[in-house]
C-alpha cells in the first residue's frame, strides 16, 4: 500500500510540475512584426546601372526570424493577386533574396545597397514602373509585408542615381 501512494504522489507531482512549466513556455506568438523602411521613399527614381540604397527597421514582440528583399516590374498594373505578366517583350529586371536574422532579435535594423543592372544578357533593362516589397517574417512564422513603388528610368546626368528631378516625357 505505501507503494502504491509514493507512486502516485509521484506521477501527481510530476503531471503538477510539467503543467506549470510548459503553461510558461506555451504563450503562442500571433502578433506579426512591425516594419518602418526610411529608405527608399515611395516613388524614387532610380537610374539603370545605379543602385537601390535600402534602410528598414524591423521589430518584433518576440523574436525576428527573416527577411525578403523582392524587386520586380509592375508593367501590367498588378496589386500582387497576379505574380507577372506572360509574355511581356520587353527586358524587365527583378530582385529577390531572403536575410536570416540572428536569433533571439526583437529588433533589426536593415542595410543594404542593391545593384540595379543597367542591361541583362546584353540588352538593355526595361524601364518604367517596379515594386519593391519587404517581407518580415518572426520566429513563430507570423509575416508583415510592405510594398513601394520605384521608377527605373533612365540617368540622364550621368551619375548612376536620377532623383532629384521630374521628367515631363512618358515612357
Amino acid at each position: 500500500m505505501k507503494t502504491k501512494l509514493v507512486y502516485l504522489f509521484s506521477i501527481t507531482a510530476t503531471l503538477f510540475l510539467a503543467s506549470c512549466s510548459e503553461d510558461d513556455d506555451n504563450v503562442i506568438d500571433t502578433e506579426a512584426p512591425e516594419i518602418v523602411i526610411s529608405d527608399p521613399v515611395d516613388g524614387e527614381e532610380i537610374a539603370p546601372g545605379g543602385e537601390v540604397h535600402f534602410d528598414a527597421l524591423l521589430t518584433d514582440n518576440t523574436e525576428l526570424a527573416s527577411y525578403k528583399v523582392e524587386i520586380h516590374n509592375a508593367f501590367d498594373g498588378h496589386t500582387h493577386a497576379i505574380a507577372k505578366q506572360e509574355g511581356h517583350k520587353d527586358n524587365p529586371w527583378s530582385y529577390s533574396e531572403v536575410f536570416e536574422i540572428e536569433p533571439g532579435q526583437k529588433s533589426f535594423e536593415a542595410h543594404h545597397h542593391i545593384p540595379v543592372p543597367a542591361e541583362i544578357n546584353g540588352e538593355h533593362i526595361s524601364e518604367g514602373h517596379y515594386h519593391f516589397g519587404l517581407f518580415v517574417t518572426d520566429a513563430a512564422g507570423n509575416e508583415s509585408q510592405a510594398f513601394l513603388e520605384l521608377h527605373i528610368e533612365g540617368d540622364h546626368d550621368g551619375d548612376g542615381n536620377d532623383h532629384d528631378h521630374d521628367h515631363d516625357h512618358d515612357h
